[in-house]
């Protein structure tokens, strides 16, 4: 495998457009446009050079001219017949550079969200769906493999077959409505967990809320057993149950002296609803402490949901879905842990509407300087943006992983 370059030149300076349009927050459709035109090229090139070297894996050209198998089913065959396709691609800087660009090289549609994606970009997104491995999943920019053509492109809706008006008025169509996946989680926990330090511990794992607590429980008694006596902060971020996989946060503090039952819980949710009104998952918060801690625990639970997510309305465009509660649930927990390491009393002795106010002056992604929530244009926007961020550190690993792997070979 071929040398790579510094993973720091992953970066404008090195793979971005001209430094006039790197002066504004967006990015315009023409030179979006000019980008993917480029980025064609390059992946042709390519592909004529992979064909070239590897006659004996061209399995779908059949009788087609060159040109034409290029054009519709090199791609395909590079996809099928060779073991790291994603990382075969990546070792091209310019190919690398361009799936891995910053969010203001990226042209968005003003209405749907969708970004303005190269032809064959979407391609290469939608066949590394097809993977085993989800890791070669690059986070909201695929389309499920039920919606492709042979050749790896989006179906048009209206090729899908008769009857299938829920596969077609689907959030999956878009990317700002897409459900995250395991790359998102990882990105996140990574993030999260940087921050666990002396007493504060952040359990961010896959699994279910229930686990957690039992985690917490084990740990609380097993620091007891050494010796420790000072409170113990816990920001827990999970799916609620098997049954409910909605994503929340809590906040659980505990005395090691009493590994049984918690000194203070306060619980997140992520759906627009105003205290002191309980989100709709608030059942399932006190289900799974009750089952860990028994039912007295519903009477020290405190509510401290930000009303972020909108709810789904049936008969809404499906591109206006908001399927961002990881992204709501990563910043609750981001701020309880700040606040642990900037002002624990408060989270001992103070009252959950401080505690809630002080959470929203640390999340400024969404909530204005005045702690007001931010509208839901800007909202969308800034989940938008996430999105395609998630998306360029799957892109970054990969090029970081090949990077090892080169240096050790050498």
């Amino acid at each position: 495998m071929s040398i790579f370059w510094p993973l720091s030149r992953f970066s404008p300076r090195y793979c971005s457009p001209p430094m006039e349009f790197m002066k504004q927050r967006t990015c315009i459709k023409e030179i979006a446009e000019a980008a993917n035109r480029s980025f064609e090229w390059e992946v042709h090139s390519f592909l004529r050079a992979w064909v070239h070297n590897h006659e004996d894996k061209t399995l779908l050209q059949f009788d087609q001219p060159l040109d034409d198998y290029l054009a519709n089913d090199a791609l395909r065959d590079l996809f099928l017949n060779t073991r790291h396709p994603i990382q075969q691609l990546l070792t091209n800087r310019s190919i690398a550079c361009h799936l891995g660009r910053r969010t203001r090289a990226v042209y968005f549609d003003p209405i749907s969200g969708d970004p303005l994606l190269a032809p064959t970009e979407q391609r290469i997104y939608n066949l590394a769906r097809r993977m085993d491995s989800e890791r070669m999943h690059v986070p909201f920019r695929s389309v499920h493999p039920n919606k492709q053509t042979e050749a790896g492109d989006t179906a048009d809706i209206s090729t899908y077959p008769e009857g299938s008006e829920e596969i077609r008025y689907n959030s999956g169509n878009h990317f700002s409505s897409r459900p995250a996946n395991g790359n998102v989680f990882d990105e996140h926990s990574r993030h999260c967990m940087a921050k666990s330090a002396s007493n504060l511990h952040v359990l961010f794992k896959r699994g279910f809320l229930e686990e957690r607590l039992r985690d917490v429980k084990e740990l609380t008694a097993q620091m007891h057993e050494a010796g420790e006596t000072q409170p113990q902060f816990f920001v827990i971020y999970s799916r609620h149950s098997p049954e409910e996989g909605h994503f929340g946060t809590s906040l659980v503090i505990m005395d090691p002296a009493n590994p049984d039952f918690p000194r203070r819980v306060m619980v997140c949710d992520t759906l627009l609803k105003d205290l002191p009104h309980h989100p709709r998952w608030w059942n399932h918060f006190i289900a799974e402490y009750s089952h860990v801690f028994g039912d007295a625990i519903a009477e020290i639970v405190e509510d401290l949901s930000h009303p972020l997510q909108k709810v789904n309305i049936k008969g809404d465009n499906p591109y206006r879905h908001d399927w961002d509660c990881p992204y709501y649930a990563t910043s609750m927990a981001d701020a309880l842990a700040d606040l642990v390491k900037t002002n624990p009393e408060l989270l001992l002795n103070g009252i959950a509407a401080d505690v809630h106010d002080a959470m929203k002056a640390t999340m400024q992604d969404y909530y204005q300087s005045n702690n007001e929530i931010k509208t839901r244009v800007d909202i969308q926007q800034t989940n938008r943006l996430k999105r395609w961020k998630s998306g360029r550190e799957v892109i970054k690993d990969l090029v970081s992983e090949m990077s090892r792997k080169s240096s050790y070979e050498l």
